[in-house]
């Protein structure tokens, strides 16, 4: 694909068909958001729609690695994610939210170990194809040999001359020693074959017991070293999705370190601390990395609005229209304390007035009546449980009365 041209959802299609995982990549990128957001609209929190998310991109993989190639891929993934949902009229969101970041990595290298996977599959089996062919030929060879020595007997007694016995041959001894083994031939000369000692077994090591991301980081890493001869085969588990691990599996020659990199999804955990683990498991054992640390959240407040977002200003008899109704949609991983709207009625003095939940997440609060014509800030902030807190701003336009 060209730096310079935008492919098409076609072209991608192919791309990823061909074996090509930088095509899935860029079909990520692309649609990735959408997928997300759709979820958030169904009511998922943001670690359920990173899961819906994660779900509907490997569940697009497998369908591509099959025989679907679809022209284009945003009405196909939301009816994926639809179907997932259980939603037979999947449309595209309203409002587009970007994916927690940590959601990449995890479908991406999924995705690529399926790629690889099927790959070394198709690869393997030429080469068995391949030994076999080599079998059956050396066999064939072999058959012919066996039909010449039949014909020439190298056993057959040797004619002797009159008056002489026939040849003894000389008795051999063995002896052995570490690592050689020393033949006689009986002659008085002897010869001597050195052996290779095995290789030590593969000692795998891990170069921590912990790993730390604190109150606000989002990477680490840690080492694996092989300290043993022989290639050791080892793996990676987390106890939590939110983790991602940049290598899950390999392997390590005697001698050789690998990195492994850890990304923490910040979005996709609860709040409080942080108590997780990652097992590395080899064929000699395994050894357990205590994953700590700890999260704060921020309520978040979407679409707060007035209605009517146009008022007058009091003090007429005929001036009806004095107050406004402002309502907000207000989110928090752990339970909300209060909610309030802060404003102003005279553009100086600030008063507050407590707001009530009318749905799961939907507050609402009556402000008003204003005495002074002004486009006037209204603030909505919201509390957790834990002390954290969340704001969000709109307008109210107030103006004359008629």
């Amino acid at each position: 694909m060209s730096d310079t041209e935008r492919p098409t959802d076609i072209d991608l299609v192919a791309a990823y068909r061909a074996g090509d995982t930088d095509a899935f990549a860029e079909i990520y990128d692309r649609y990735s958001a959408e997928v997300f957001s759709y979820f958030l609209e169904q009511g998922r929190s943001r670690g359920e729609a990173a899961d819906g998310a994660n779900d509907t991109f490997l569940e697009a993989a497998s369908r591509l690695d099959l025989n679907d190639s679809p022209e284009d891929l945003q009405p196909w993934l939301l009816g994926i994610a639809g179907g997932l949902s259980g939603d037979e009229a999947a449309a595209s969101p309203e409002e587009v939210v970007t994916p927690p970041p940590a959601l990449r990595p995890r479908v991406l290298d999924k995705v690529e170990r399926a790629v690889a996977s099927a790959f070394s599959a198709r690869t393997l089996d030429a080469e068995w194809a391949r030994i076999g062919l080599f079998a059956v030929v050396t066999v064939i060879v072999g058959l012919v040999g066996l039909a010449i020595a039949a014909q020439v007997d190298p056993l057959s007694p040797q004619p002797t001359v009159p008056g002489t016995q026939p040849p003894v041959a000389a008795p051999s001894t063995t002896s052995s020693v570490p690592g050689a083994s020393t033949t006689s031939d009986g002659g008085g000369g002897s010869s001597t074959t050195s052996s290779t000692a095995a290789a030590a077994p593969a000692a795998i090591e891990v170069s921590t017991d912990n790993v730390n991301f604190g109150g606000d980081g989002t990477a680490n890493e840690f080492e694996l070293a092989n300290a043993g001869g022989e290639t050791g085969q080892w793996e990676i588990t987390s106890s939590s999705e939110a983790i991602a691990i940049s290598q899950g599996e390999g392997e390590l020659a005697g001698g050789e370190t690998v990195t492994i990199e850890l990304q923490l999804d910040r979005e996709n955990i609860a709040e409080g601390d942080i108590e997780e683990a990652i097992t590395v498991t080899w064929s000699g054992g395994q050894h357990e990395i205590a994953v700590v640390g700890s999260h704060e959240d921020n309520p978040i407040i979407h679409n707060p609005q007035a209605s009517p977002a146009s008022i007058q200003v009091s003090g007429d008899p005929e001036c009806t229209s004095t107050e406004t109704t402002v309502t907000a949609r207000v989110r928090d991983t752990s339970a909300l304390e209060s909610v309030v709207v802060q404003w102003s009625p005279d553009g100086g003095s600030q008063r507050e007035t407590e707001m009530v939940a009318i749905g799961d997440d939907m507050f609402e609060g009556a402000i008003g009546p204003f005495t002074v014509v002004a486009t006037t800030d209204v603030r909505i902030v919201a509390f957790d449980e834990r002390g954290n807190a969340g704001g969000a701003t709109t307008q109210v336009a107030v103006v004359e009365c008629p």
